[in-house]
């Protein structure tokens, strides 16, 4: 019995978010060393950061004291050198791979006979979805 073929759109939807969750796991990995081995070159230092964690204090107490505040949702674009900017990178790459995954399973749709215009254009809505949810501000600040 011969096996069942796989659609081009789902091999590389697939292969996309494969890669790039890999990609994600390697730089996660990198990012805690870097930020170990020069601990004063992070956002919020490292030490003080777990200390706090163990005291029980808040999130918001411990940005207070260990890092001046908040930086915002996307700081590791502006410190992307720093250990934590890597790490922070690193999990928005993860959370983000579905972007690139589907618009890559809407370039195999339209190449398919007949063409799949309807799963291509619900494969590029969801991808302008993740894209628009990744640059919004977020929920308001009070």
């Amino acid at each position: 019995m011969e096996k069942p073929k796989m659609p081009p759109a789902q091999i590389y939807y697939g292969e996309t978010v494969y890669w790039l969750c890999l990609a994600s796991a390697v730089v996660c990995t990198i990012g805690p060393v870097v930020t170990m081995l020069s601990a004063d070159h992070n956002v919020m230092n490292p030490f003080f950061l777990f200390s706090g964690i163990w005291e029980g204090k808040s999130a918001q107490e411990i940005w207070t004291e260990v890092g001046g505040g908040f930086p915002g949702g996307h700081f590791y674009l502006r410190r992307f050198t720093y250990g934590d900017g890597i790490t922070q990178f690193g999990i928005a790459l993860g959370c983000a791979c579905a972007l690139p995954a589907l618009l890559a399973a809407a370039v195999a749709y339209m190449r398919e006979k007949p063409r799949a215009y309807l799963w291509a254009g619900l494969a590029c809505w969801v991808a302008f979805l993740i894209g628009y949810s990744m640059t919004s501000g977020g929920p308001p600040s009070h």
